[in-house]
């Protein structure tokens, strides 16, 4: 009896660690947007739970990042730019990379004068930069071509450009850029580090390596339930845009409908394959073995992310 009593304690335990281990905390690297419009649409249409999963979605806070969250324990899956994931991976915490959401280059850089044709124009120039974050490749560019550049760090570009507080400011294609646009400024130039030679992957879904050792098939889900989110907003752009307001409302996130629009039809069009096509959401390792070049040579990195490590195929 006594026997039969423990043997069911210890289904019943079993059956309550799988069920709290088919719960996942998810963490986006800023508050709601269109950029994270697939996550969205996977729990409201129920992909996740299809899976089997329990997810919640908690935003970060202005001073609290999502690499905070997963390292204290708080979230267990964020996303982040490759470069920032490498950056943290060698010297943080390690990640895995779980789904590629886009394999292009939304940095641009937006400047008063006609004649900034290319980024050696810069020489000299006072440039907006962001106080955390993105500011890698814009560094590493200024120290190969030695120019000089005074950074002058922001929160929000617009009134320092508009002030003339700065000669240029960098940005984002779906965010910066369309602040500028739906502000009425018509900038001298705008160029686009994709179109430079800097096309370089960013937004990625990634998990820490211990908890991807010890739930990889949940992972595997999510990622799974993530990807036919993002198929879906592709193919339901207008009722994305609904669910996506939803969150934005719910948060009080100061913003509108127009802006988030632009946001969603920029961060598809970055998802799209390197060679053409449909999104593979997929790092490749060619992308990875050249930023593992360029962060060591510029000491952002200690050695080279290992690919398969990084992607999961090691554990």
């Amino acid at each position: 009896m006594k026997k039969r009593t423990l043997l069911l304690l210890c289904c019943l335990f079993v059956s309550l660690w799988q069920g709290y281990a088919q719960r996942i905390v998810f963490t986006p690297q800023w508050t709601p947007q269109s950029q994270f419009a697939g996550y969205y649409a996977a729990l409201e249409n129920g992909f996740y739970a299809d899976l089997g999963l329990d997810v919640e979605i908690v935003h970060p806070t202005k001073s609290y990042s999502s690499l905070n969250m997963l390292k204290d324990g708080t979230t267990n899956i964020i996303t982040s730019e490759l470069i920032q994931a490498m950056v943290a991976t060698d010297k943080e915490i390690k990640l895995v990379n779980l789904l590629q959401t886009t394999q292009h280059s939304t940095l641009v850089l937006i400047s008063h004068s006609k004649d900034i044709k290319k980024l050696s124009n810069l020489a000299g120039r006072r440039v907006g930069i962001w106080k955390v974050g993105f500011g890698e490749v814009p560094h590493m560019i200024d120290e190969e071509q030695n120019l000089g550049i005074e950074w002058i760090q922001f929160i929000n570009p617009l009134n320092m450009y508009i002030s003339g507080a700065i000669d240029a400011t960098l940005g984002k294609s779906y965010n910066e850029q369309i602040l500028f646009s739906m502000s009425g400024i018509t900038p001298g130039s705008i160029l686009e580090f994709s179109r430079l030679g800097y096309d370089y992957p960013e937004d990625g879904l990634y998990v820490s390596e211990e908890f991807y050792k010890k739930y990889p098939e949940q992972c595997k889900k999510f990622a799974e339930a993530s990807r036919k989110g993002w198929e879906w907003v592709r193919n339901n752009r207008n009722e994305a845009l609904d669910i996506v307001m939803k969150y934005v409302k719910s948060e009080n996130v100061p913003t509108n409908v127009y802006n988030q629009k632009w946001m969603l039809e920029t961060i598809l069009q970055v998802q799209e394959d390197v060679k053409g096509g449909e999104p593979s959401y997929t790092l490749s390792s060619d992308a990875l073995e050249i930023l593992n070049k360029e962060l060591i040579e510029h000491s952002y990195i200690s050695k080279p992310i290992e690919y398969k490590r990084f992607i999961g195929e090691e554990q």
